[in-house]
């Protein structure tokens, strides 16, 4: 009789045990179910070479984060990945699995992090909820990604056409070739850049290869942005190393690094890096979406006032207010110390890799960088300088408004 009681408990509690485990599994499959219609698939990932590159450069708090949380086979991705050609399909599956664990581990939002990423009003709608689990959670992180990266991730509502691909790949296509005519025009001219990216035709590239299939204009000249058109050949790309362009460009290299671009498609948003990389604009403007350095900023302002207010604004006191407070936050907050940090680190970079890791603990070392850092301080002045005259004309530089602008960079920097 007890075996027989005990045989009933046992079946008891077993069928319990299994109707606790289906309730269980029923959830978890039923949670998945309604988490799976908000994953990324591999169609929801529109450009995936642009967007391991942004992993790679983690210069963007939201991509030095996520870089971070990656797998250690996706790290083996962003570290083997050459920033041209097309990701490998086994490369993309990882890349997936990586996203869509991230999608439904724990919220990506932090202040800070989304600081210059313009949030979609259906992602602010989903952060004032503030999922900790669950679907909620998986479409805030869907809707957070998408906000960052808009070129290389789908949201939930966005659909692309085998148009938009085919148009993307072509033009991408176009500046792969465009990368290989430029290093072989640089082997050939002793490392030089051309003046114009139409030097590379015929001899190095086809003309054909200079238009973006979604130009409506056909490279016509005078669309895309003053001094910049082509004065040879129709081309639909940007060229940043133009003869008005180049000097300027040039100072951004130290400070800014190979990510800086060199050639832009505006109608795909697609660009070719001083590295060779290709990428997409966004996610954090200030780095992706803007070649232009404080004296250009700078002289645009200028341009601007002008033609707002006309000559005589410039020489009154509003004006000349005005001028200063640009110049401040432009050139003496954002510009100038940037350089001098990024040129002051080279400085220990190569001190370190000629004379050992720990020179700079030397009284040795610390003499060479006291003689080295006024050298290079003094190239900056003269830069600088060449800059102003570029940018602002020496006239300018002679008025009163401009004896401004030098005395506020006089005192940061002697000029």
């Amino acid at each position: 009789m007890k075996s027989i009681i005990l045989r009933g408990k046992i079946r008891n509690s077993l069928t319990l045990l299994i109707t606790i485990l289906g309730t269980i599994i029923g959830s978890q499959l039923s949670l998945q179910a309604g988490t799976d219609q908000f994953l990324f698939d591999l169609d929801a990932i529109k450009d995936p070479g642009s967007l391991i590159v942004k992993l790679q450069d983690t210069r963007a708090p939201v991509s030095k984060f996520i870089a971070s949380q990656l797998s250690e086979d996706m790290q083996w991705v962003l570290l083997g990945y050459n920033g041209t050609s097309t990701p490998s399909a086994q490369q993309q599956k990882v890349l997936l699995s990586d996203l869509n664990r991230l999608l439904q581990a724990s919220s990506l939002y932090e202040a800070q992090r989304f600081a210059d990423i313009e949030l979609s009003e259906q992602t602010q709608i989903l952060l004032t909820q503030n999922p900790q689990s669950g679907e909620a959670l998986v479409r805030l992180n869907r809707c957070l990604l998408a906000d960052a990266y808009p070129y290389e991730l789908a949201s939930l509502s966005e659909e692309q056409t085998a148009k938009d691909i085919k148009g993307i790949e072509t033009c991408r296509e176009n500046l792969r070739q465009i990368k290989r005519a430029l290093d072989d025009y640089r082997a050939a001219n002793a490392d030089a850049y051309p003046q114009w990216i139409s030097d590379l035709s015929p001899q190095y590239l086809e003309k054909k290869v200079l238009l973006c299939p979604a130009d409506p204009t056909a490279g016509a000249p005078g669309v895309l942005t003053e001094d910049a058109s082509d004065p040879t050949l129709p081309c639909s790309y940007l060229y940043e190393l133009r003869p008005s362009e180049k000097e300027e460009q040039q100072m951004l290299w130290t400070p800014e690094g190979g990510m800086i671009p060199i050639i832009r498609c505006e109608h795909h948003r697609l660009n070719l890096s001083l590295d060779g990389k290709l990428y997409r604009n966004g996610p954090q403007r200030d780095i992706y979406d803007s070649n232009k350095i404080g004296f250009s900023s700078l002289a645009d302002v200028v341009r601007g006032l002008r033609e707002q207010h006309g000559d005589a604004f410039l020489k009154s006191q509003e004006g000349r207010e005005s001028l200063k407070q640009a110049t401040e936050e432009i050139v003496l907050k954002k510009f100038v110390p940037k350089l001098l940090s990024a040129l002051e680190h080279e400085i220990h970079t190569q001190l370190e890799a000629q004379l050992g890791k720990d020179i700079l603990k030397t009284p040795m070392g610390m003499n060479i960088l006291k003689e080295a850092i006024p050298q290079v301080e003094n190239q900056i002045k003269q830069q600088l300088k060449s800059q102003l005259q570029a940018q602002l004309g020496e006239e300018f530089l002679k008025t009163e408004e401009g004896q401004d602008i030098l005395q506020q960079l006089a005192d940061l920097i002697s000029l």
